[in-house]
């Protein structure tokens, strides 16, 4: 009996550290890349959440970003976490829940999750659409006063020129639908990538349940289109601008010249201006014309060339320019 005892106490039926002491508590180890730095007041920041079963959300704190990475160390609330979601918060959303402005989400797995778009910045598992379609460079506003082609250089519009060339086989460009907190903004860009990159919007806009641009942005023809009634005149039902004149006097760059050209050289013969399409928080819409920002989200991103008004040019998917994680749990 007493070797019997003496057994069980060796394979931890005693009163050992081990067996008594509590458990070490999970921590998560979180990176994310693709991300901007955000401005505090006017953009927010961006918090981690773990989501439980029956998606009780608990807030596990603010990524620290550097650069374009974005990375956070702490002790996960719980062992049995199911998924994990990276957001926006801004200073009007309220405290201790996540805001609409879902940015990537990934469920647990094996001790991992990897975190993506699907599920949180687009509806359902859907991914962002990797052949959107065309945009074209054309200026709609002033062909009543100086005829068709005139200035055909200063718009950008966003249709199937071509639609045979398509997957859509029709005028509207598709681009994925949206949770409610996001959209999608449109934008000229002069010299991309330098630190005096100049970003030209051209407005916000969403799709209709199949994907489709249906309908113009909030901005119409256009605050530098030279038309007063900018946001209702003209016929075009999808996105675009055009910058021919500014006669309601808003901000606007002082080294740019209008009409534009966006067909402008560099030193180099490259070409200055890229078209850009991002995905923003919905709460930009509204926001002053002249102090529009891009968001991190950047998933399309095309040189505007030279080529002639009414060219089909095509939209192009960059994986690059969307955010994506890993997430740990040790």
């Amino acid at each position: 009996m007493l070797a019997m005892l003496a057994g069980l106490t060796a394979c931890g039926g005693g009163d050992s550290p081990e067996s008594t002491g509590p458990s070490a508590q999970a921590r998560l180890q979180l990176t994310v890349t693709g991300l901007v730095a955000l401005d505090p007041v006017s953009q927010g920041r961006y918090e981690a959440w773990s989501l439980d079963a029956a998606g009780g959300a608990t807030p596990l704190g603010t990524l620290a970003v550097s650069g374009t990475s974005g990375t956070l160390d702490v002790a996960l609330p719980t062992n049995e976490p199911a998924s994990i979601v990276v957001t926006v918060q801004t200073l009007k959303d309220p405290a201790g829940s996540p805001s609409a402005h879902r940015l990537m989400k990934g469920e647990w797995k094996g001790g991992r999750a990897t975190l993506s778009v699907e599920n949180a910045l687009t509806l359902g598992n859907l991914p962002l659409k990797q052949v959107p379609g065309q945009f074209t460079m054309f200026s709609p506003s002033d062909n009543f006063l100086n005829g068709y082609p005139s200035f055909e250089e200063c718009g950008v519009w966003l249709f199937n020129m071509a639609p045979r060339q398509t997957p859509q086989n029709d005028q509207w460009v598709r681009l994925s639908p949206l949770t409610p907190g996001w959209t999608y903004e449109g934008w000229m860009v002069r010299d991309h990538g330098k630190p005096d990159a100049i970003w030209l919007s051209y407005g916000k806009f969403l799709p209709d349940a199949s994907g489709a641009i249906t309908t113009r942005d909030d901005t119409g023809w256009g605050p530098f289109s030279g038309v007063e009634d900018f946001q209702t005149a003209g016929e075009e039902e999808f996105p675009g601008d055009d910058w021919f004149s500014n006669p309601l006097g808003f901000p606007f760059p002082s080294v740019l010249r209008l009409p534009l050209d966006l067909r402008e050289k560099d030193a180099t013969g490259g070409s200055r201006w890229t078209h850009v399409i991002t995905v923003e928080p919905i709460a930009d819409q509204g926001e002053p014309i002249g102090s529009e920002r891009p968001f991190a989200i950047r998933p399309y991103r095309d040189d505007f060339g030279d080529t002639a008004p009414g060219t089909p040019r095509t939209i192009t998917f960059r994986p690059e320019g969307v955010p994506h994680g890993d997430a740990v749990r040790r």
